[in-house]
């Protein structure tokens, strides 16, 4: 249930240990180098599985996108000394977006005997995944999602490529073994959701209690005790808790938490997964905060939580050092609660004697953000400057355009050879969506300023604008190479790092966020964890 705490180790691991995740550890590790080289004594030390072909995807653009995108672009340009130099590809060092899966296994070995945790039916060894979390990485762009895959989803489990049986997404672990249990998930989570993975982490409830308590714990706030008999959550007193790596666990595997109000014991929401995923990622951002808090940033960073990382995760054996510190580089500026949260949209059914969880309406629109699709082209306003001089057309090129479900502007510019697509960061997205249409692949400009619209200027280069878009790996590859390159990352080897840091708006709760002083009846609804405004927790 800790899915939590895969979130948590993660990136609470990735700041000390650069794992991938955490985006800020790695920001003292990459800058003290006088401590490099025990970080890779570390990071060399950690249990990785190996993972069989073609279970892991490949990253975007590392090698067919990549040759595609450069020869997309522009063909027999290069022979124009106006646009040869434009037409020289180079993938952008910070490296392409990937996806990691954070698995929570409920695997109780390790834990004390009075450890509510330890409590089972089964061997503590046998462990479910109890937390599935996906996390979207973009070092380029300095963006990171994630959505809770909920354990309950009824789904067809696969293993070596094959469908092995239809069963709750938490026993994939289980039917994969030992081995090869979380690439069995990995495998099971892209043939149902049609979602690439990248890299895989997991970690079990003795290595989250561990991370959290070599945190010197993590605060939380309560408006009133609380309690949970089934995971062993208690606060006895209102107010704010430093919660070390037992009562840590217990609050995000919490499942019917109640809360002491007026006298009486009231439930707390409607005690489903949904509510207890959502805590989790609650407490996420707030261990990340106390990791920060704690000086992750900063050039001394204690061994002992190097080590406590090391000794707790377990990864792929794709997620190599040099890969590690250059996510970590890029990510070094990036603030927890700018985390982009998704909520899958599940509706609840009945598979036997079993209940479980299908997906509903409007989950294809949340994979698509780690899919990449963030944007339809209806959503995407252009203005659209004809600068090819007179041409003989049927119909419009921006009227063209407008028949593919872009709103468009039009207007006319003094005759240009390359047809270019300009844009804000901001507007990353719908740039490459636009790219798609455009025949041949356009050039792509990006700017920090924020008044600029989207904009496509047709050069004389311009043949048409395709009836099925092309690839968007290719585009995005093209695109991602245009982005601006931070100081100090033009000479970063090859594979990934630096990153152009967005403030990105913090998207709200999906769970209604409690504000100042709340009744028994919206207490109902839940506890985040989060301190009122105007209070200080921690």
């Amino acid at each position: 249930v800790p899915e939590e705490l895969v979130d948590q180790s993660r990136r609470s691991w990735p700041q000390r240990i650069l794992i991938g995740f955490n985006l800020m550890f790695v920001v003292g590790l990459v800058v003290a180098s006088s401590r490099l080289d025990s970080f890779e004594q570390a990071v060399e030390s950690i249990v990785r599985i190996e993972v069989p072909a073609g279970v892991l995807a490949d990253l975007p653009g590392s090698s067919e996108a990549a040759s595609a995108a450069a020869d997309l672009d522009g063909g027999d340009r290069s022979d124009d000394p106006e646009t040869a130099e434009v037409d020289r590809f180079e993938p952008h060092p910070a490296g392409p977006p990937r996806n990691v899966l954070l698995i929570g296994i409920d695997s109780a070995v390790g834990l004390d005997p009075d450890d509510p945790a330890a409590q089972r039916d089964r061997s503590a060894a046998i462990g479910l995944a109890d937390t599935i979390m996906l996390v979207r990485l973009d070092p380029a762009l300095a963006r990171a999602s994630i959505m809770s895959l909920p354990r309950d989803l009824y789904v067809t489990i696969y293993r070596a490529g094959l469908p092995v049986r239809r069963e709750k997404l938490a026993s994939s672990v289980l039917v994969g073994g030992m081995e090869l249990g979380a690439p069995t998930l990995v495998e099971t989570v892209t043939n149902n959701f049609d979602v690439p993975i990248h890299n895989f982490v997991v970690v079990d409830f003795h290595g989250f209690e561990q991370l959290v308590d070599e945190l010197g714990g993590v605060p939380l706030w309560f408006p009133y005790p609380v309690r949970d008999v089934g995971s062993g959550l208690m606060v006895a007193e209102a107010g704010c808790a430093m919660f070390d790596g037992r009562d840590s666990l217990a609050f995000v595997r919490s499942r019917k938490m109640e809360a002491f109000v007026g006298g009486l014991w009231h439930r707390v929401g409607v005690w489903n997964d949904l509510e207890r995923n959502q805590r989790q990622q609650d407490f996420l951002i707030a261990a990340l905060q106390r990791t920060i808090a704690r000086g992750a940033r900063s050039m001394i960073i204690r061994d002992d939580l190097i080590r406590a990382a090391t000794e707790t995760v377990v990864l792929d054996d794709r997620l190599t050092l040099g890969t590690l510190l250059h996510l970590g580089r890029a990510f070094s500026g990036f603030e927890p609660e700018h985390l982009q949260r998704h909520v899958l949209p599940v509706t609840d059914a009945t598979v036997g004697k079993s209940a479980v969880l299908r997906l509903d309406d409007g989950a294809r629109d949340v994979f698509d953000v780690f899919r990449g699709v963030t944007l339809r082209p209806e959503k995407v306003p252009v203005k659209v400057v004809d600068a090819r001089g007179p041409v003989d057309e049927d119909v419009p090129a921006p009227h063209q355009l407008e028949r593919k479900g872009f709103p468009v502007e039009a207007s006319e510019g003094p005759p240009t050879k390359r047809t270019t697509i300009r844009a804000t960061i901001e507007d990353y997205d719908a740039a490459v969506l636009l790219g798609q249409y455009v025949e041949p692949m356009p050039h792509f400009e990006f700017t920090d300023s924020e008044a600029v619209p989207l904009r496509l200027t047709l050069g004389t280069d311009f043949d048409l604008f395709l009836l099925v878009p092309r690839d968007l790996e290719a585009v995005d590859t093209m695109a991602r190479a245009a982005l601006p390159i931070p100081d100090g990352f033009e000479a970063a080897s090859p594979p990934a790092p630096g990153a152009t840091a967005r403030a990105e708006d913090r998207l709200p709760n999906p769970v209604p966020v409690r504000a100042g002083e709340v009744s028994p009846m919206q207490l109902v609804r839940e506890i985040d964890g989060r301190p009122p405004d105007g209070q200080r927790c921690g």
